[in-house]
């Protein structure tokens, strides 16, 4: 497993390989992407998980630095990500492109204007890929999760976490094992009918 950030690694395992990338900047993905599959020969399975979390503004209230950089990292940056990947599975004609969303882009709460518009972005990216990667055999899905304990999900305060679960069909935090549950779902051999959907997590859509 390949994995990078824009920091140091976190997790540690004989088979994970990190590497710290700005994935806003077109030439280090390019890069990335070209070590990733020198070093492994391959590239089965991409799991996309961009996703700035840094503001809980009105729209009136959010400057425009902050949409920059959301845009940057989660829709130039999945863009970037995606696209060199793809170029990598089309010579393989086989391979699996999963990019991770958010049910904010289904409950229109107030201060995700930001947030959720980049999410949507990566929606629809992605479904138009999985047109253009279904004659080689590469499937293209997204996975929408509801509330996690992230770090992000923290900063912004038990009072938020509680509206923002009030909003949810399953009104808890959902667990990275049932996120990674989904992922394995798309990326599975069985699954290589299925593509160009979104599996919304905890809401009914």
């Amino acid at each position: 497993v390949f994995g990078c950030s824009r920091g140091e690694a976190t997790i540690t395992h004989a088979a994970y390989h990190h590497s710290a990338v700005d994935i806003s900047n077109e030439s280090a993905v390019r890069l990335w992407i070209r070590t990733v599959k020198k070093e492994g020969g391959r590239i089965d399975v991409l799991v996309c998980n961009a996703g700035l979390v840094e503001s809980a503004l009105q729209m009136t209230v959010t400057p425009g630095d902050v949409l920059e950089a959301y845009l940057k990292t989660n829709v130039a940056g999945t863009y970037y990500v995606c696209r060199e990947t793809a170029k990598t599975m089309l010579l393989q004609k086989q391979g699996r492109i999963i990019t991770i969303s958010s049910i904010m882009t289904r409950l229109h709460a107030p201060g995700t204007s930001v947030y959720s518009a980049t999410k949507s972005a990566i929606e629809q990216m992605t479904k138009v890929l999985a047109r253009e990667m279904a004659p080689l055999g590469i499937t293209c899905n997204v996975v929408a999760p509801s509330m996690s304990p992230t770090d992000a999900a923290k900063s912004f305060g038990p009072e938020w976490e509680k509206n923002m679960l009030a909003q949810q069909t399953i009104q808890r935090p959902i667990t990275t094992d049932e996120i990674a549950n989904v992922i394995s779902f798309y990326a599975a051999p069985e699954s290589a009918c299925i593509t160009g959907q979104v599996t919304y997590m905890g809401l009914v859509d």
